[in-house]
C-alpha cells in the first residue's frame, strides 16, 4: 500500500507543511479530499514518408520477322520455228536489244506511334489497426486500525 498525504488547506504534502505531522494528518474541522489520478491515451496519426516511386521509360528491343511477297522480272528467251515458205518480215528490230528487268525490294520503315497512355494515381487506403497501450491509474486504499486484537480471525 502506498502512503499518501492529506492536503489541508491547499498546502500540498505533508513534507511542505511547517515540518513533519504528528499523530493524526486528518484535521479536525472537516472532511478530507483525496484527488485520484489516472492516465489517459491519445491517439493520433500523422503521415510519415514510407516510399519513393519513380517513373521512367525504358527502351526494350525485340526481333520481329515477317513474310514479305517480292516480285521480279526475269527474261526468257521464246523460239519458234520458221516454217518452210512462211513469209518472214525483215522489218525487224535493231539488234542488239536492251531490256531493263525490275524487281521489288523491301524497305524497312521504322516510325515511333503513340501506343499506351499511363497515369498514376494516389489512393488513399484506409484500414483499421488495433492499438494497445498500458494505463495507470491510482487506487484509493483505506485501512481502518481499531488498536484491538481480533481473536476470531476477522
Amino acid at each position: 500500500m502506498t502512503q499518501g498525504t492529506v492536503d489541508t488547506a491547499g498546502k500540498g504534502s505533508s513534507e511542505e507543511l511547517d515540518g513533519p505531522v504528528t499523530g493524526s494528518t486528518v484535521p479536525s474541522d472537516g472532511p478530507v479530499n483525496v484527488v485520484r489520478s489516472e492516465e489517459r491515451a491519445q491517439f493520433s496519426v500523422e503521415a510519415v514518408p514510407v516510399e519513393r516511386v519513380r517513373l521512367a521509360k525504358v527502351i526494350v528491343s525485340r526481333e520481329e520477322t515477317i513474310t514479305v511477297t517480292v516480285r521480279r522480272e526475269e527474261f526468257r528467251l521464246i523460239r519458234e520455228p520458221v516454217a518452210v515458205g512462211e513469209a518472214v518480215s525483215t522489218n525487224s528490230v535493231e539488234v542488239p536489244i536492251e531490256l531493263v528487268l525490275h524487281e521489288e525490294q523491301v524497305v524497312v520503315e521504322r516510325r515511333v506511334v503513340p501506343v499506351e497512355r499511363v497515369r498514376i494515381t494516389v489512393d488513399r487506403v484506409t484500414e483499421a489497426v488495433d492499438v494497445s497501450t498500458t494505463i495507470r491509474q491510482e487506487r484509493i486504499d483505506v485501512t481502518y486500525d481499531t488498536g484491538v486484537e481480533s481473536t476470531n480471525g476477522n
